[in-house]
């Protein structure tokens, strides 16, 4: 891939096909998308396509790994609660920070999130968390401690459940406000057992006071 990332004018580019993209997952599957209909998009031309991509594979592959990057920069965040023994700061995933994030892009999680023609993003999305949570497990079970739970199971349930809501509440036009899901989803998780499932201590539920609370 050809071009410097920090030039504006091709952070500009690569933004503007990052959207042609979206838009067009809206309307055709993924196979069905040409670099044609790309440019066409964009108004620009072949040439300038491949300035940036060496083909539309990696192209796909590019932006919505930018997309997922750009999401986990800002929900990972470090935890200064949790207790563990081996010298290691660990991460925890900021359920306010990852509610408000979609809320703002809500166009675009919504069409990789809720498109039946394309089921790429949903998987990409949920390899990466699964592999948040497995860091997680590392850090904070003991060496010689067994789950409770398997692992693969936890992960499963984990991961499908906070996706499914997160892709319900985008179609269902986000009714609710991004605190009002955080602390919802927080009261669900304090109902469960973490004891029998250490995972669920990788999800922050504190939300920062809204402004009618510190008035």
């Amino acid at each position: 891939m050809a071009g410097n990332k920090t030039d504006p004018r091709v952070v500009k580019t690569r933004n503007s096909l990052r959207k042609a993209l979206v838009y067009l997952m809206r309307r055709e599957k993924l196979e069905d998308i040409s670099v044609q209909k790309i440019t066409e998009t964009v108004n620009i031309t072949r040439g300038t396509f491949y300035l940036h991509y060496k083909d539309k594979k990696d192209f796909i592959r590019s932006a919505i790994n930018e997309i997922l990057d750009e999401f986990f920069d800002q929900v990972m965040v470090e935890s200064e609660d949790l207790s563990f023994s081996k010298g290691q700061t660990v991460q925890v995933f900021s359920l306010q920070k990852a509610f408000q994030y979609i809320e703002s892009e809500a166009d675009i999680f919504d069409v990789l999130l809720n498109n039946e023609r394309n089921d790429f993003f949903y998987e990409q999305l949920y390899d990466r968390l699964s592999e948040q949570l497995s860091r997680f497990y590392t850090v904070m079970a003991e060496s010689d401690e067994q789950p409770k739970v398997p692992l693969n199971l936890q992960i499963s349930f984990i991961d499908s459940a906070l996706l499914g809501l997160i892709s319900h509440w985008l179609k269902d036009g986000m009714i609710y406000t991004s605190r009002y899901m955080t602390q919802s989803v927080g009261k669900m998780l304090d109902q469960l057992d973490s004891n029998n499932i250490l995972l669920l201590d990788f999800f922050s539920h504190e939300t920062e006071p809204a402004l009618q609370d510190i008035q």
